[in-house]
């Protein structure tokens, strides 16, 4: 019974598609859990780090959806795994993060 009770709450974790879920869930992994993106700049891909990408900094919604739904580079696109409103709410999380302080969601 507990063991059923901890994958129910696992379950509930993978669901969570709210902007901070989403962001934990598809963008983490490459621009860094407070979107400082890759400890090493990677050149070609200089605007992994969310914190100082010139479309995020100008608060840009129409280019951020863009790039999130279409993708870019080895960025994948997420229109067919997001709804619309998941992916608006990605892209407020998304705009928001310059503005907010490490480690916090």
């Amino acid at each position: 019974m507990l063991l059923l009770a901890a994958l129910l709450s696992l379950a509930g974790c993978a669901r969570d598609r709210s902007g901070p879920g989403l962001y934990r869930s598809y963008c983490r992994r490459c621009h860094g859990a407070d979107g400082e993106g890759p400890k090493r700049p990677v050149q070609r891909y200089p605007h992994l780090n969310l914190q100082t990408s010139p479309m995020v900094l100008r608060g840009d919604r129409a280019a951020v959806r863009q790039r999130i739904a279409e993708g870019h580079g080895p960025m994948p696109a997420y229109s067919r795994r997001l709804t619309s409103e998941e992916l608006e709410r990605l892209v407020d999380f998304t705009l928001e993060i310059p503005s907010r302080k490490p480690g916090r969601e």
